[in-house]
């Protein structure tokens, strides 16, 4: 299975958010951005 999507609402310090994804996605952005949180959400849907 893979995951296309991920959308985000008052997770952490992400109040709204989507991210479309690929095949190949890389997280890029500075310190405290989110990067790990959009992580973390991937973790905690996928058991």
């Amino acid at each position: 299975m893979m995951i296309k999507k991920v959308t985000l609402r008052n997770f952490r310090g992400i109040a709204k958010g989507e991210i479309d994804l690929e095949p190949l996605t890389i997280l890029v952005g500075p310190n405290n951005s989110g990067k790990t949180t959009i992580l973390e959400a991937l973790l905690l849907a996928h058991g």
